[in-house]
């Protein structure tokens, strides 16, 4: 991860985005061979049209997200909120941004914005594709997934999430994974790194799961272009 000093505001809450498959291929470094080899956890799946885009690649993917619970019309309404405010944001803090990779506040909206519309087309909180639940209790057995992704809430919000919430959280992602559990960013919204990956490491090696980062092949902010992976030392 680059080094940078943090220089911009926390966003003021948890947000729902929607992050195409274009962004999960750069987020979690993925191959077509990992979309299709296995079923997937994306958790949190927010707004994201990722299931329904892997989906059409013949893959399987369940996404989970507390916000399910809403409607579809609740849950239209509270993404384009978001999106609003993620545009706010991100102009008002533009020196924390990538725009290398973003390119503007105004084309990040549009992005989200298609995005979201491909999301509310699959959409339906049918309790299979699209599961309401929430860290740190997942409705599924154990390894009942192949590959996990979560993006944009561990690491991201230090408010909401202490040490041992990011520890039973990671537990519980990975009880229900069989193969690698992938989570990104590392970083929370100023840009800030988490400053206790090496102790939570460790109490997750303590558990049978190991660890490693990689480089990602994007970064939203500034120096936010790490990813961690985790798997169990014991195949499962």
């Amino acid at each position: 991860m680059a080094s940078q000093a943090p220089t911009g505001e926390a966003i003021d809450r948890l947000i729902i985005t929607p992050r195409p498959l274009s962004d999960y291929r750069d987020m979690f470094l993925l191959t077509d061979a990992d979309l299709t080899a296995g079923p997937i956890l994306d958790c949190p799946g927010g707004a994201s049209p990722f299931g329904a885009q892997v989906r059409a690649r013949a893959g399987s993917v369940v996404s989970v997200d507390r916000a399910y619970r809403l409607s579809r019309d609740e849950l239209a309404e509270r993404v384009r909120r978001d999106t609003a405010l993620t545009e706010t944001w991100t102009a008002a803090n533009r020196e924390s941004f990538n725009w290398a990779y973003l390119g503007s506040p105004v084309a990040l909206r549009r992005l989200f914005e298609v995005a979201a519309d491909l999301f509310l087309i699959d959409y339906a909180p049918d309790g299979e594709r699209y599961v309401a639940a929430s860290l740190p209790t997942l409705p599924f057995p154990d390894g009942a997934f192949r590959l996990t992704l979560s993006s944009h809430l561990l690491f991201c919000y230090p408010e909401y999430f202490t040490y041992e919430g990011h520890l039973t959280g990671i537990v519980e992602l990975m009880r229900v994974t069989s193969g690698e559990l992938r989570i990104f960013p590392l970083v929370d919204t100023t840009g800030r790194p988490y400053p206790r990956m090496d102790e939570l490491c460790a109490a997750l090696a303590e558990r049978g799961i190991l660890t490693e980062t990689a480089i990602a092949a994007c970064s939203y902010l500034a120096g936010g272009d790490s990813l961690l992976r985790c798997r169990w030392k014991e195949p499962r």
